[in-house]
């Protein structure tokens, strides 16, 4: 795959949510709903981010031939933080694929507890509904489902796509950080490199699933300005959504760094198939 047919495809994706969010502004623009545009388009951003990121991820995944960037220059040394290798993911075995989703599922439960997609009640004081929430762009249509006094769920699209692309990313960081953790116990007893390599690369697999769920608990708290209008929810909300892209981009690159450089047992780049991504 080449990097210009996937620039391409991100910026027909990109359009088609512009598209789309268009109509539902100039729909709202009939309402008195926007009162602050900025705190009314942040959930929209939430959105196009994840669904761009997770774009990327899934095509490239999924893709049948994956061309590397040049690897001379300055992109030789950017490629082991910019550009995961797939090849090595994909030639993972089923428990690692196993560890994966367990991974992602538990990560998703534990986002979803902070966002308040569930919410869990002990004192029993939830009303039983199901109800369509209508409210203003970027926050709904959600839904809203309490099937007992002490459960429900609540979910946003904005919360629904970030809890995904988050916990995806965040579940192949543990799996990935497991393999290397596993490769570098057998090699320590003649090389004690590798436990020096497990001392950097802890902290920083552990940075991005941990700011992501730092940003599950601050983000319910920036999204209660909701249609208002106050300057503290517009200074929260535009944290909450800095933090999601550090977020975002430092999961990429520790996905990258690691499927790169810790383990690079997959098939390997040939110059032919470097150059020819970006050509």
């Amino acid at each position: 795959m080449r990097g210009r047919v996937l620039g391409a495809e991100l910026a027909i994706v990109l359009a088609a949510l512009v598209f789309a969010e268009t109509g539902v502004i100039l729909l709202e623009l009939r309402t008195d709903r926007i009162l602050d545009w900025f705190i009314s388009l942040v959930p929209l951003i939430w959105i196009d981010l994840s669904v761009l990121f997770l774009y990327v991820f899934l095509r490239l995944y999924f893709s049948a031939r994956i061309d590397s960037p040049a690897s001379e220059g300055g992109w030789a040394r950017a490629i082991p933080f910019l550009f995961p290798n797939f090849q090595v993911i994909r030639a993972r075995r089923k428990r690692f694929r196993r560890v994966w989703f367990t991974g992602a599922l538990a990560y998703a439960l534990a986002y979803a507890f902070l966002q308040g997609i569930f919410v869990v009640d002990p004192s029993g004081s939830l009303q039983p509904v199901f109800v369509v929430i209508e409210s203003a762009i970027g926050y709904g249509p959600g839904i809203a489902w309490a099937p007992t006094a002490t459960f429900g769920v609540q979910i946003r699209p904005y919360s629904l796509a970030a809890a995904v692309v988050l916990s995806l990313f965040s579940g192949l960081v543990v799996a990935l950080a497991i393999q290397v953790v596993s490769r570098g116990q057998r090699a320590a007893r003649a090389f004690p490199g590798p436990l020096l390599g497990l001392a950097v690369m802890c902290p920083a697999c552990a940075s991005g699933p941990v700011s992501g769920l730092f940003l599950a608990y601050v983000a319910p708290i920036a999204f209660m300005g909701g249609i208002g209008s106050a300057s503290a929810f517009s200074r929260l909300l535009g944290f909450s959504t800095f933090l999601l892209i550090a977020t975002l981009v430092l999961l990429w690159s520790v996905i990258s760094f690691i499927t790169n450089v810790l383990l690079p047992n997959a098939p390997s780049r040939t110059s032919h198939e470097a150059g020819s991504r970006f050509a």
